[in-house]
């Protein structure tokens, strides 16, 4: 069966196994293959320097290149960005100056890891927004006995109405909107990151690609 037809039975499976076995065919992968990475990209979110959270996050996936062995392309989607995202952001509030441990990167990279591939057609939650609750939870030291856990509801909530408003999938644009989110959250709090252009630079890689619908699509092309 070719991917096209691969992708039109993936469409009509409703059952979460069953769309998940079939995406991985598509991709030509195994979680395997993806769990075995995941130590190298944690390990290298932990330790970087950088201190500007849209830089950082290109630069994850400049090492995923380096180091992906297999002969298929690394998939443009995947449960993946659900770590990326808070372990970039925490990363570059502690590169920034601010009371950030380790630790607390790890923290929010083990919840981040703690959702489901595919939650956004399957449960109705992005991993971007569900990024930008793990990391108000964490600055703010809000546990579910907290009354104020539902600030963090309300600035996940925010960053999911905002991403439901584009139609077709994209986990590359989700998270550049959770990047922009978080920071903007983030300085409402009283800590500033730096924040460069965002501009997408997967596009060429995406078969899906909204194009100009985006808002991150290059304008120079």
């Amino acid at each position: 069966m070719d991917k096209k037809k691969m992708k039109e039975e993936a469409k009509k499976a409703y059952i979460w196994d069953d769309y998940h076995a079939i995406t991985n065919k598509i991709k030509g992968i195994s979680d395997e293959d993806l769990d075995n990475l995941a130590p190298a990209i944690k390990q290298f979110i932990l330790t970087s320097k950088e201190k500007e959270p849209i830089k950082m996050f290109y630069s994850v996936f400049d090492e995923i290149e380096r180091i992906w062995s297999l002969s298929v392309p690394f998939p443009i989607g995947g449960s993946f960005h659900h770590y990326i995202i808070p372990g970039v952001i925490l990363s570059c509030m502690r590169n920034n100056g601010y009371e950030i441990t380790d630790r607390h990167i790890e923290e929010g990279m083990i919840r981040g890891s703690k959702l489901a591939a595919h939650s956004c057609g399957f449960m109705g939650i992005s991993g971007a927004a569900h990024s930008i609750g793990i990391i108000a939870s964490i600055i703010n030291r809000i546990t579910p006995m907290h009354d104020e856990r539902g600030n963090i509801l309300s600035v996940a909530a925010d960053t999911l109405i905002e991403i439901s408003k584009f139609r077709r999938r994209c986990c590359k644009r989700s998270n550049l909107v959770g990047i922009k989110n978080a920071v903007e959250y983030l300085s409402s709090q009283g800590y500033a990151l730096p924040l460069d252009k965002i501009e997408c630079r997967f596009f060429l890689e995406n078969n899906e690609c909204s194009g100009e619908e985006c808002p991150y699509y290059p304008n120079d092309l």
